[in-house]
């Protein structure tokens, strides 16, 4: 299936180009608890089914909502009732540096519904039940990022899309609930409306790795996960690394604050290097110190970005310079014989307000 590598027309509409450094951020800064012309679900999971209450569940539950844009209503228009909708998705696949060109696997495919209206699908290319949209393909790789835009008839962008996914950890193998998953966990899909920006730099709350028991308390055990992509992907054909500096800092003591309080808030700084898209554990980074023993506090702060491509000869086709970037923590709890995935959840994160220019965006094409 050959599908768009260039700057897709769908998608470029709706991002703004980049100021000059240093220039105040645009109006047009895209609004995420906006609904929009474009979807992204950072993450989907494309395993077996695991057990709930008795029944089989996907591990992953995209849903995809259409609304009236508001914009369209704010200025006098009302949609017709039953307006057909059209998404047309693209689920993306991590690369790997040095392998297979660092091409990134997609598919896409496309979905169709009404305003108002809601439908569901799995990633593992399942129904979950009878009313799953048909021929939803099973996502060609475990894990990685989905990708819509919509189509209507009305005479303006279509800024009516909302969604959000629902992830299911494995079925547990020890304790009381062996056999079944308990872990389960949400997020918001981010929505981009037409001209408008995204930016290279994400920040979030993160809670620091606790596996042994000590101080600080409590003695809940935890390990979480950063969840990057960048939209600057060019589907088919090889991807340079995208390069993202990460600081940590952590929680002050509500006792006051100052170089001579051990849990002082202070700076721990690494960097993470993907293609296309990536998941690392905090206990990949910064040699293993992002833990609540190592930084005397249980939670802090990442700032990435601002995000960028680098020259790669793998990708010599690719451009090098700023890239957009998007990101999701990720936090399991639980004991170690269940690797810590007996309770799970996520965080979107925040931005900083400044857009990046894109390079290359993918999006499927109508067929």
């Amino acid at each position: 299936m050959k599908l768009i590598a260039k700057c897709a027309l769908l998608l470029m509409s709706a991002l703004y180009l980049a100021t000059p450094a240093f220039a105040l951020p645009p109006a047009g800064l895209s609004d995420s608890g906006q609904p929009g012309s474009v979807i992204i679900y950072p993450k989907f999971i494309n395993l077996p089914a695991v057990n709930v209450d008795g029944n089989l569940v996907p591990r992953t539950e995209i849903e995809i909502g259409a609304v009236c844009p508001p914009a369209f209503v704010a200025a006098g228009g009302a949609c017709a009732e039953h307006l057909p909708v059209t998404v047309l998705f693209h689920w993306v696949c991590p690369g790997t540096e040095g392998v297979n060109s660092n091409i990134c696997p997609e598919v896409d495919f496309q979905v169709n519904l009404t305003v108002p209206g809601k439908l569901a699908f799995s990633a593992d290319g399942i129904p979950i039940n009878n009313n799953s949209p048909p021929l939803v393909p099973a996502a060609p790789c475990p894990r990685g990022y989905l990708i819509g835009s919509a189509q209507s008839n009305l005479p303006v962008s279509f800024e009516g899309l909302i969604g959000n996914a629902v992830i299911r950890g494995g079925n547990l193998v020890a304790g009381p609930n062996a056999g079944s998953s308990t872990a389960v966990s949400a997020y918001q899909a981010i929505t981009i409306q037409a001209d408008t920006a995204i930016t290279g730099v994400q920040i979030g709350d993160v809670k620091f790795d606790k596996t042994t028991a000590g101080d600080p308390l409590p003695n809940v055990f935890s390990k979480s996960s950063l969840i990057f992509l960048t939209l600057d992907v060019r589907a088919g054909q090889p991807n340079a690394p995208t390069f993202v500096n990460l600081d940590f800092s952590n929680e002050s003591l509500g006792n006051g604050v100052g170089s001579t309080n051990p849990a002082f808030e202070h700076l721990t700084s690494t960097f993470l290097e993907f293609v296309c898209w990536s998941q690392v554990p905090l206990s990949d980074l910064a040699g293993g110190s992002l833990t609540q023993a190592f930084q005397r506090t249980r939670k802090g702060i990442v700032i990435a970005g601002p995000a960028e491509k680098l020259q790669d000869g793998n990708a010599p086709g690719d451009r090098p310079g700023p890239v957009t970037l998007i990101g999701l923590v990720e936090t399991v709890e639980g004991t170690a014989a269940n690797s810590f995935l007996e309770r799970k959840y996520n965080f979107n994160m925040s931005t900083d307000g400044f857009p990046v220019q894109p390079t290359f965006l993918t999006l499927p094409r109508r067929h």
